[in-house]
C-alpha cells in the first residue's frame, strides 16, 4: 500500500518562503516585488486621492504626489532587477529611498490628523517597505559577497 504525503497549505507557504529567502536571486526578486507593490500602491493613490484623503485623514495632494512618485521609483527598481549585477549606486538609491519613505511615513504619523484607517494604512505600508528593504539589503549583501 502506497502512502502519499499530504502537504498542508502552511507547510507549502513556509517552503516557498524558505526557497525565496535562500535564493541567490533574492535581490532581484525583492526589487521586482518592491516595484510591483509600488505600482499597485501608486495606482489607487493617484486615481482615488480625493476619497482616500477623507478616509485616511491625509491631504489629497500628498496622496497624489506620493502615488505619482512611486511610478518612476518602481521603474528604477525594475531596471535594477533586470541587471544580473545591478550597480551598487542603483541598489543603494533604492534602499535609501525606501528608508526615506519609511522616515517620512513616521513623520506623517505624528503630524497629520489621521483617522484610524489612516493609522493602519500608514503603519502597514511602512512595515511592508521595511520588510522589502530588508530583503533587498540581504540580497545585496549576498550578491556582494559572491562577487568577492
Amino acid at each position: 500500500m502506497e502512502t502519499h504525503a499530504v502537504i498542508h497549505p502552511k507547510e507549502f507557504a513556509m517552503s516557498a518562503l524558505t526557497q525565496v529567502l535562500a535564493s541567490p536571486r533574492l535581490l532581484h526578486l525583492a526589487l521586482r516585488g518592491d516595484a510591483i507593490s509600488g505600482m499597485a500602491m501608486g495606482l489607487p493613490l493617484v486615481a482615488l486621492a480625493d476619497p482616500l484623503a477623507s478616509w485616511l485623514g491625509m491631504p489629497a495632494q500628498l496622496l497624489l504626489a506620493s502615488g505619482l512618485a512611486l511610478f518612476p521609483f518602481a521603474a528604477l527598481m525594475l531596471l535594477a532587477a533586470r541587471s544580473a549585477r545591478p550597480p551598487a549606486a542603483l541598489v543603494w538609491l533604492v534602499i535609501l529611498g525606501n528608508a526615506a519613505w519609511v522616515a517620512g511615513s513616521a513623520y506623517l504619523w505624528f503630524v497629520l490628523p489621521l483617522t484610524v484607517l489612516g493609522q493602519v494604512f500608514l503603519g502597514a505600508q511602512a512595515l511592508a517597505v521595511v520588510l522589502l528593504t530588508e530583503l533587498e539589503y540581504t540580497g545585496w549583501r549576498r550578491l556582494s559577497q559572491a562577487r568577492a
